[in-house]
């Protein structure tokens, strides 16, 4: 009997022992998934997304010698396709971590990352647009900074730039990269705003472990009438590869009329009446029409610019979508119109604000675009135009581009020395309340 105590009473040991294992695997699971909060680690695989982008959760390491692989890096890219050749010269050995929402950016960045040969994590923010992360209220989310920051060589983030507020305001020893495709202070509060400028505009200014890439001109004028000085930073378009999303059908159709997309509401009340009085040829598409195969398949897109910059412009440039848009003075006579909703009309009464910082008129584009000067001119110039040589034309831009922005990419992660930061020592506006200037 006794014997029989002393099993029983040693199985109960085990039995807690083992209760205890549990609750302390529970507890650190509980722990990571509050740090992350299930956060979306996206794997692109082979044959299912952008024609081979490898976004994996860790970067593997190589060792290369890294002056001879860093002047082929380059040179050793197969700019036809988007597929890396099988003989790669250049292997980046660090583990990069790539923080958006957008999948746009992370389209972009991840092509890039294929191309340049190297592996990249993919991280969506597990919170809402306007809130910070549940650990700021621990401890102002240090202790999580700091996991992320030993795990990753880089990180970039993207689209939503206040997500990088708690990597600008904690120790961090990885390279923080802000690409800026959106205005960078997006969905701050009110009750936050001040702070975050502050901090923003202290980290651009004084910390080397920061830099700013912009894929427009707009973004470092935006910060500096908001009272941010941006002194350094990249200017690096997109390379205009579409999501995977839009890309899995074929569009072997052939259109002989125009479109637009029907995006804004002076779509309606604007292009569609002034289309119809011309007695021009054309289809209105919906606002989520597709993808730019789908876009190719017509004659020409005609746009009334909504954005000082977009996305899809590099994106139908890519593809070979031929682009129609009303005149520089035609568009600031717009810009007077209520009806028309343009993200910016202030800079209709800024010195060169039009040419300086919309796209669309920039003089790096302007030969891509067919532009017309009144709507009565349409017709004859849809007549006339080769549309075919035009969207040849922007496909072969495209590819001359995405070596620039490759090797500018390269500047970016160090694997090149650094020579095309753009330096501003002054401001690009006047403001009489600088943050950090």
């Amino acid at each position: 009997m006794r014997r029989n105590n002393e099993v029983i009473f040693k199985a109960l040991i085990i039995i807690l022992l083992f209760t205890i294992l549990f609750i302390t695997l529970v507890s650190n699971t509980n722990r990571s998934c509050e740090l992350n909060k299930n956060n979306l680690i996206n794997t692109y695989d082979n044959g299912k997304n952008i024609k081979g982008v490898e976004v994996e959760e860790e970067s593997k390491s190589i060792n290369n010698n890294e002056d001879t692989n860093n002047k082929n890096i380059i040179d050793s890219i197969d700019f036809k396709n988007v597929e890396v050749p099988e003989n790669k010269l250049h292997y980046v050995g660090k583990k990069i971590l790539y923080f958006s929402r957008h999948e746009g950016t992370i389209s972009n960045f991840s092509t890039i990352a294929k191309l340049l040969s190297f592996d990249v994590t993919v991280l969506s923010p597990w919170y809402d647009f306007d809130v910070r992360p549940n650990c700021y209220k621990e401890d102002k989310c240090k202790s999580y900074v700091e996991m992320m920051c030993n795990r990753y060589d880089f990180i970039v983030i993207s689209d939503i730039i206040p997500d990088s507020y708690i990597y600008l305001t904690n120790p961090c020893k990885a390279k923080i990269i802000l690409e800026i495709t959106n205005r960078f202070d997006l969905f701050v509060t009110d009750e936050n705003k001040d702070d975050y400028l502050s901090k923003f505009g202290k980290a651009v200014k004084e910390n080397k472990n920061v830099v700013v890439v912009e894929n427009n001109p707009f973004e470092a004028y935006f910060a500096c009438k908001e009272g941010v000085h941006i002194p350094k930073y990249y200017l690096i378009r997109p390379i205009g590869y579409a999501p995977p999303a839009v890309m899995h059908e074929q569009h072997n159709e052939v259109h002989d009329e125009i479109a637009f997309i029907n995006h804004s509401d002076h779509d309606e009340s604007i292009t569609l009446p002034n289309l119809e009085n011309v007695g021009v040829k054309f289809t209105k598409l919906p606002h989520r029409y597709g993808g730019p195969l789908v876009l190719a398949t017509y004659k020409a897109l005609l746009m009334l610019p909504y954005q000082v910059s977009i996305m899809k412009m590099m994106e139908n440039f890519r593809y070979g979508v031929a682009m129609i848009l009303p005149s520089e003075r035609l568009f600031k006579e717009l810009l007077r119109d209520d009806r028309y909703g343009f993200a910016h009309k202030e800079l209709n009464d800024v010195e060169n604000g039009v040419s300086n910082y919309v796209e669309f008129y920039n003089s790096d584009f302007k030969h891509l675009f067919v532009y017309f000067d009144k709507w009565e001119d349409l017709p004859s110039i849809i007549e006339n135009t080769d549309f075919d040589a035009k969207k040849r034309q922007v496909k072969e831009f495209m590819e001359k581009y995405e070596r620039k922005a490759l090797s500018l990419w390269a500047e970016v992660l160090d694997l090149i020395p650094s020579k095309n930061m753009i330096t501003n020592e002054k401001p690009l506006c006047e403001n009489d309340n600088f943050y950090n200037y």
